[in-house]
């Protein structure tokens, strides 16, 4: 999870979540969870809400070591019966955007994506570079590399689904490059596919975050404007507290908000027919996280976060 420039741009927007009304098609939205430890597939409250999909963050090359390979977590998916999601993450110790921030030559990334296909040969959805418009990510002025990165995919995993690039729905602001904007990186990754003569992607990744946090729609509407295709909401939610590393209070402790804005989530994406899935981020709580959006929290006990998706999910999927 990267925090440094998460939220650091949005401007409180409230609409009433009424503004928008369920869709007939809700039965076409996928949902999902993403949590990076492998205990999550045996909590008894995870198997309550049904979901059968899933997302991992992990090292570009975490498959090229024993040691570093996400074996217990991919181990734990699979016997649970879980679609998998897999987003790549800089190499550890990575210290973006300080040094060091490299990004892995053509070969390096080849060697680590062959790497991590040959040993988990049955994971076939992949987000070649995780929030690729992030300072905390190499990628974040470099949207040929992310063209490299998906061409590389599509080359050795035939059959895979793979997303053209994940997005944060940043925006133009303090502590925001105007490149890295949201819609400015989009419209540079367009030209840089065209560029080099690779096929326009239809699917997308967007952390929205922002939008859904702060109860607007801004973020995703712009992005389903510039991006061709289905959009994915791979990773979103409502968060129960927020601190930057300055110790400046982003979001404030408060689960009823973050039950509120989990119900505008689902709300806005049921709102989209073009919005195909929604993967909520996470469900464990973690003690001094800084960024905490978990579903359940201490000793495990269920916010009010999580039954407001259990709500959605019994009533649009269940």
């Amino acid at each position: 999870m990267n925090v440094r420039t998460r939220l650091c741009a949005a401007v409180v927007c409230l609409l009433s979540v009424g503004a928008i009304g369920t869709s007939a098609a809700s039965a076409r939205l996928v949902v999902g969870v993403g949590d990076e430890s492998p205990q999550t597939f045996a909590n008894p409250s995870f198997h309550s809400l049904g979901v059968k999909r899933t997302r991992l963050i992990t090292d570009y090359d975490s498959a090229l070591s024993a040691s570093t390979a996400p074996d217990a977590w991919i181990g734990a998916a699979r016997r649970a019966h879980e679609e998998i999601v897999v987003a790549f993450n800089p190499a550890a110790g990575s210290a973006c955007p300080g040094r060091p921030c490299k990004l892995p030559s053509t070969s390096q990334y080849t060697k680590a994506f062959k790497a991590f296909h040959k040993r988990y040969p049955f994971v076939r959805i992949f987000q070649p570079w995780n929030e690729v418009n992030s300072l905390t990510q190499p990628t974040a002025y470099h949207p040929e590399a992310v063209v490299t990165y998906y061409s590389i995919v599509k080359r050795y995993c035939s059959g895979c689904t793979v997303l053209g690039a994940d997005l944060e729905d940043l925006a133009k602001g303090p502590g925001v490059p105007a490149k890295i904007d949201m819609v400015n990186y989009a419209k540079s990754l367009l030209k840089a596919f065209q560029k080099a003569h690779v096929k326009t992607p239809r699917l997308w990744g967007l952390h929205n975050y922002v939008d859904v946090n702060y109860f607007h729609s801004t973020g995703t509407r712009a992005a389903l404007k510039v991006l061709p295709g289905q959009l994915w909401l791979t990773e979103t939610g409502g968060i129960a507290q927020f601190t930057l590393s300055s110790r400046k209070v982003r979001l404030r402790y408060d689960l009823a908000r973050q039950a509120k804005a989990t119900n505008w989530l689902m709300q806005l994406a049921l709102a989209n027919k073009r919005v195909a899935r929604v993967y909520v981020y996470d469900l464990f709580y973690a003690p001094g996280n800084r960024f905490d959006s978990s579903l359940l929290g201490p000793g495990l006990v269920p916010r009010k976060a999580y039954y407001a998706l259990s709500v959605h999910w019994r009533k649009y999927f269940g």
